[in-house]
Parts: C-alpha cells; sequence; structure tokens
C-alpha cells in the first residue's frame, strides 16, 4: 500500500491551491525535499459552473473548468505532487498512520490528511468532526465540518469551503494556501512562510 505524507481530499480551489503550495517547498526547504503529495479528486468541484469577473489577477471572463485545468497542471508540474479521480469512502487511523479507501477499493497511507471536499456534499466514514450547515453558503443546504481553526484533530485538516469559508474563489484558494502554510510549519518546528521574491539584478 502506497504512502504519502499528505493526501488531499477534494481537488478544487482550495484542495489544489494546498498541493501547489505544499509542491512548492520542495525546492526551499531541505525538511519537504521528500514529502509526497496525493490529491484524490471526485470531479465535483463548483469551478466547474463558474465563469469568473471578480477575482484579483485573474483575466476577466475565465470559465471555471479551464482555471481548474490550469491549478491542476500547475499542481502537477511539481514532481512530489499527484492526482488521481476518485471518491474516498473513509479514513480510518490517527495522526502519522492514517488510512484512506476509495469506493473503488484502493486504499492509500498517509502521515497527515486535507479534507478538502467543498461543500456540496461531506460523506465519508472517519471525518472525526459533526458535519453541519455552512453559515457562509450562499445557498441552502451547504455544509461544513466542525473544527478548530482549520483543524480536526492531530494531522488531519479541513480547508476552504469545507472548513467553513465562503465560495469565492480568491477566499477558498486562501484557506487552501493558509491550510498548506500551517503543514509546512509543523514539518519545519515553527512558523513558517514561504515567498518568492523578484531577482535583484
Amino acid at each position: 500500500m502506497q504512502k504519502y505524507d499528505v493526501i488531499i481530499v477534494g481537488g478544487g480551489v482550495s484542495g489544489l491551491s494546498c498541493a501547489i503550495t505544499l509542491g512548492s517547498a520542495k525546492s526551499k526547504l531541505d525538511i519537504a525535499a521528500n514529502k509526497r503529495i496525493l490529491i484524490i479528486d471526485a470531479g465535483a468541484s463548483h469551478l466547474k459552473m463558474a465563469q469568473l469577473y471578480n477575482v484579483p489577477g485573474i483575466a476577466e471572463g475565465t470559465k471555471g473548468p479551464e482555471l481548474l485545468a490550469s491549478l491542476a497542471q500547475k499542481a502537477q508540474s511539481y514532481d512530489n505532487v499527484t492526482i488521481m479521480q476518485g471518491t474516498v469512502k473513509s479514513i480510518d487511523g490517527t495522526f502519522g498512520d492514517f488510512k484512506i479507501s476509495t469506493e473503488s477499493a484502493e486504499s492509500f497511507m498517509a502521515e497527515i490528511i486535507v479534507l478538502a471536499n467543498g461543500m456540496q456534499t461531506i460523506a465519508m466514514d472517519g471525518i472525526g468532526a459533526a458535519v453541519v450547515e455552512n453559515i457562509r453558503a450562499p445557498r441552502p443546504n451547504m455544509v461544513m465540518i466542525e473544527n478548530n481553526n482549520g483543524i480536526i484533530s492531530k494531522g488531519k485538516y479541513v480547508t476552504g469551503c469545507a472548513a467553513g469559508a465562503s465560495s469565492m474563489f480568491a477566499t477558498a484558494a486562501g484557506y487552501g494556501v493558509q491550510t498548506a502554510t500551517d503543514i509546512i510549519s509543523s514539518w519545519v518546528g515553527k512558523y513558517t512562510v514561504i515567498h518568492d521574491v523578484l531577482a535583484k539584478n
């Protein structure tokens, strides 16, 4: 059974943003050099239905499916990030020894789990917290996972809309980056933010 350092459940905005930040740490931090990240995506991101006009840094009129594909391509440009299609059925275990099982009977192990499965349906065994109404949802029957600052339990994170963020692209993306930063900081042992700076002439 394959083991990853981080498994992200959900390949929407927050999950991909989290993976991009984690992947980028490989070339910047020795401790992240051999970390492996897997995204398991059920293909249900709300971004597939969007066309964007009010997102900083994104061209007006960008179609959601194109932006989602671009984010996935960026994530997979890091050789330590893998994306697979699948629906997670259950999570078992504890920090350092989580087991993820999918509906197609595949299983994977992980040190850390990130739940980034949006606000539409969060249905799997072993979440470890209640699924409740998302108070920032623009319409009824949208849900989130109860958490404490993005943490469900040690090594088990929730991010983006599933953590209670609004469904705005920038909010979900930023939440995913925040979660990745928290994970990287746990590896380093102190709060660490990865910045890229302009090269000096």
